[in-house]
């Protein structure tokens, strides 16, 4: 019994020591957690019960090293009401000071897209905002990464420069008329 006791201490101490510090190094490389942030949303099917939506998503890497992402869990509220959620198993390698545009599908239900519908119908509504929350499983990492994006649209444009819906439309210089000085 003595002697199983000091076999178990000479094996399992040198490997929790080996597991320790090779999770310690596996996540001290990354010092800062990825940006994150809605790039695209295409509806692609619209059902009764459910909506589909193709959502694109910009992920910024700002380490010197990369980032293997294994896959990602997340949820999309506008104007702090669920609206859609999603997962993806498709990998991707974010590169060291680099960036990816990944595609993924999300649901929404139909209580969450009428809740909306009524929002933005009362008037009331001059901006939208919108907040992306989820994590990141990295690979061979045991800790996921959150990652939080917000972000707002204007409804009602400045009426001053007549420009588009959400957006301004892009400088372009005015030609001068041969007579204009």
């Amino acid at each position: 019994m003595v002697n199983n006791v000091k076999i178990i201490r000479k094996l399992i101490l040198p490997l929790l020591a080996v597991a320790v510090l090779a999770g310690c190094a596996g996540t001290g490389r990354i010092s800062e957690p990825p940006y994150i942030s809605l790039s695209n949303i295409n509806l692609l099917n619209m059902n009764v019960f459910e909506q589909r939506y193709r959502i694109m998503m910009r992920i910024q890497n700002p380490n010197d090293v990369i980032i293997p992402i294994k896959g990602m869990s997340f949820r999309i509220f506008i104007n702090e009401q669920d609206f859609a959620r999603g997962v993806s198993n498709k990998p991707v390698i974010i590169p060291e000071f680099g960036e990816e545009v990944i595609e993924i599908d999300a649901t929404s239900d139909l209580a969450s897209i009428l809740r909306q519908f009524q929002d933005l119908m009362s008037g009331g509504t001059k901006k939208v905002s919108y907040r992306l929350t989820g994590k990141a499983k990295l690979e061979n990492r045991i800790r996921r990464l959150p990652f939080e994006y917000k972000g707002e649209l204007d409804l009602h444009p400045d009426k001053k420069d007549g420009n588009g819906f959400f957006l301004s439309a892009p400088y372009t210089p005015q030609k001068l008329s041969p007579t204009t000085k």
